[in-house]
C-alpha cells in the first residue's frame, strides 16, 4: 500500500466515522447508538479499502491463449529445365510413293528429364531430332507426294505437342515446321496427274463404244426381225416406212454378223425407199394389203403357215369378204399377186391363197389370168 492508498484510506475512515454522529445529533439518537454505530461504519470501510487497494496492487496475470500452430512451407516444385533449340533443314521423309521423297524442315525443342550430370548419353540434341523425325516418318509414309502442304498442317499438329524419346532421356516437340517437294519430282507427279486424267477418259470413251458396239452388235442387229423392230420403236408412227427399210436393214444385220442375207428377206435386197420396183409405190396396192405385208415383215420372217392363214382369214372377216365367195376369191388373187411382186420365193410367200378357199371354192376357174384391177364383179362372172 503507498501513501496514496493510506490517506485515501484515513479520509475514508474519518468520513465514516463522523456520519453516524452527525446522523445521530440531528435525529436525536443515543450516544451510544451513535458511537456504535460509528465504530461499525469505520471498520466496514476499512476492510473494504483495504482488499481494494491489496487487488489493485497484486500483479496481473494475462489471459491464457491457445498456442498458435505455425503453416507448414510446401516444398517448391522443382526448377524445370529450359528447353534448348535445334535446327533441321531439308531433311527427307519417305512417301506413300517410292523414290518421291519430302523434303522436312524444322525447329527442334527439347529438355531432359533429369541433370545433365546424371544423363548417360553423349549427344541429347542428336537424340532429340532422331524422335522427332521418327515421329514423322510414321505420319508421311502414307501420303501422297502430291499434298505436301496437308503434311505440313498434320505434323504441325502432330509435333507440336511435347513427347518422351523412345528411353526417356529427354521430352522433345518442333516448331516451324514446311513440307515440300524438289522441282524436279513436282514436275513429274504434275505430268503423271495430267496423263492419268487423260488415259481415264479414254479409257471411258473406250468404254461407253464398247457398249453401243454390243448393244447394236448383239440386240438391235442381231437379226434382221430385231432391227426392224429397233427402227420401229424409234418410229412408231411410221409404220410404212418400215417395210421400206427392211432391206436396208436385212444388209446391215448380214454385214453386223458377217453372214449373207436369209433368203426370207433377199428380195427386199437392192430395194430402197421410193425406188422402181418398191411394191409400197404401186398404185394397186391398197392400204389393207400395205397392212397385212407389214405385219408380216414385222414378225421377222413369218410365224409359219397356219399364223399366215390366220391373219388373212382375220383381214377378210374385217372387210366382210368370204372365201367361198368370188368377191373373197378374186381379193385372195390380188393378194397373191401383190405378194410374189414383194416377195419372189413362192416358200417363203406364205400358203397359196386358194388353200384358203373352203371346200366347195371352185378354184380351177380362176386359174387363167386374174381380172383387171376395178373391173365389176359381173364383168369377172361373165368372163
Amino acid at each position: 500500500m503507498n501513501t496514496r492508498h493510506r490517506v485515501q484510506l484515513f479520509f475514508t475512515v474519518l468520513l465514516s466515522g463522523l456520519t453516524p454522529i452527525f446522523l445521530g445529533q440531528h435525529f436525536g439518537w443515543s450516544i451510544w447508538l451513535c458511537v456504535f454505530g460509528s465504530a461499525a461504519l469505520v471498520a466496514c470501510t476499512g476492510l473494504l479499502m483495504t482488499a481494494r487497494f491489496s487487488r489493485s496492487a497484486a500483479p496481473q496475470v494475462p489471459p491464457v491463449q491457445p498456442p498458435v500452430q505455425q503453416p507448414v512451407p510446401e516444398p517448391e516444385p522443382p526448377v524445370e529445365l529450359p528447353f534448348r533449340e535445334v535446327p533441321l533443314h531439308n531433311l527427307p521423309l519417305p512417301s506413300s510413293r517410292p523414290d518421291y521423297d519430302f523434303r522436312f524442315s524444322a525447329t527442334v525443342l527439347w529438355r531432359p528429364t533429369q541433370p545433365l550430370s546424371l544423363t548417360a548419353h553423349a549427344n541429347l540434341a542428336g537424340l532429340a531430332a532422331d524422335a522427332i523425325l521418327v515421329r514423322a516418318r510414321q505420319v508421311s509414309a502414307n501420303e501422297d507426294p502430291g499434298r505436301p502442304d496437308l503434311l505440313a498442317m498434320r505434323l504441325t499438329g502432330l509435333l507440336g505437342a511435347p513427347a518422351y524419346d523412345g528411353g526417356g532421356l529427354l521430352v522433345a516437340m518442333a516448331t516451324g515446321i514446311t513440307v515440300a517437294l524438289t522441282g524436279e519430282d513436282t514436275e513429274r507427279l504434275e505430268k503423271m496427274t495430267t496423263l492419268r486424267k487423260a488415259e481415264e477418259a479414254w479409257e471411258q470413251q473406250r468404254q461407253y463404244e464398247r457398249s453401243r458396239r454390243e448393244y447394236f452388235g448383239g440386240e438391235v442387229l442381231k437379226s434382221t426381225g430385231t432391227a426392224v423392230v429397233w427402227w420401229l420403236s424409234r418410229h412408231e408412227e411410221e409404220v410404212e416406212q418400215a417395210v421400206q427399210f427392211i432391206g436396208p436393214l436385212a444388209e446391215l444385220a448380214a454385214a453386223a454378223n458377217d453372214s449373207d442375207v436369209p433368203e426370207v428377206f433377199r428380195h427386199y435386197v437392192g430395194r430402197r425407199p421410193g425406188a422402181p420396183g418398191d411394191p409400197c409405190e404401186d398404185p394397186e396396192f391398197d392400204d389393207e394389203l400395205a397392212d397385212l405385208l407389214k405385219q408380216e415383215n414385222q414378225a421377222a420372217s413369218g410365224a409359219g403357215d397356219d399364223g399366215y392363214a390366220t391373219r388373212m382369214a382375220d383381214l377378210m372377216n374385217d372387210l366382210g369378204l368370204s372365201p367361198d365367195s368370188e368377191e373373197g376369191l378374186v381379193w385372195l388373187d390380188r393378194v397373191e399377186r401383190a405378194t410374189h411382186a414383194a416377195r419372189p420365193d413362192r416358200e417363203a410367200a406364205g400358203p397359196d391363197p386358194e388353200d384358203l378357199a373352203g371346200p366347195g371354192g371352185t378354184s380351177d376357174q380362176y386359174d387363167r389370168e386374174p381380172p383387171r384391177p376395178g373391173a365389176p364383179w359381173q364383168d369377172f362372172q361373165n368372163e
